[in-house]
């Protein structure tokens, strides 16, 4: 009699380390999606080594405010660095490191023909703001701040929440207000009977959450501004 021992093995691994990497989808039915997650499975004598990215968990961005009307041609616009009002070890610095990620993000999906970042300024109030981007003849003012930063590094949980504010130029009026937030977080190595599965945060957790927000919110941002039939793809 044949022994199918060896192929009844690697078919329960097989089918745990599925469960496994398919994760995520146990985690949309709770209301909240995830970001990209690349895996590897490490092929071993003895119990085998599953990696999985550690995934991005975040709702829906909360849209309160939005334009009624789409522009008969693509706006242009002006970006200020993060404000960070949650108080924390070098705000300004921490603001604009954000921004400039944001700034990046937006810039890849050209959610806007022309989008400035003052890089070097903080945000000098609505009335100087919207003076200088007439200066710069842009149509639009980006204002975005950060009301909650955890930030765990490679080892702990890292969370983000932002508020972004865009205001038309010429009127002076917010156009656009959306929230938005996400959060990083580890998991000890876990040990089953077949394999081990790591859980991998990356080196800087809040670069991803802040690029995979941008990504968000630029979906609806750029639908309007552009008339997108096909959204781009997230960074």
């Amino acid at each position: 009699m044949c022994n199918h021992t060896p192929s009844i093995r690697w078919t329960i691994l097989l089918i745990l380390c599925f469960s496994v990497l398919s994760g995520c989808d146990q985690v949309r039915r709770t209301g909240e999606v995830v970001g990209s997650v690349r895996n590897y499975w490490e092929p071993r004598i003895g119990p085998q080594e599953v990696t999985t990215d550690a995934p991005i968990f975040r709702g829906s961005p909360l849209i309160a405010i939005y334009p009624r009307n789409v522009p008969s041609a693509p706006l242009t616009a002006l970006l200020y660095p993060m404000q960070v009002t949650q108080p924390t070890d070098s705000p300004i610095v921490l603001g604009r490191a954000l921004g400039r990620i944001f700034w990046q993000t937006w810039s890849h999906a050209q959610v806007f023909p022309t989008f400035v970042y003052e890089e070097e300024s903080t945000w000098p109030g609505l009335p100087r703001a919207l003076a200088r981007a007439k200066a710069l003849d842009v149509d639009l003012v980006v204002r975005g701040e950060i009301p909650y930063f955890l930030s765990g590094g490679s080892k702990g949980t890292t969370s983000i929440s932002m508020r972004l504010e865009i205001y038309d130029v010429e009127g002076g009026q917010r156009i656009w207000m959306m929230e938005h937030a996400g959060r990083m977080e580890p998991q000890p190595r876990r040990d089953f009977i077949l394999f081990h599965h790591t859980r991998r945060l990356p080196e800087v957790p809040a670069a991803a959450i802040m690029t995979i927000l941008a990504c968000d919110l630029a979906m609806n941002v750029g639908q309007w501004n552009n008339g997108w039939q096909v959204y781009p793809v997230c960074p």
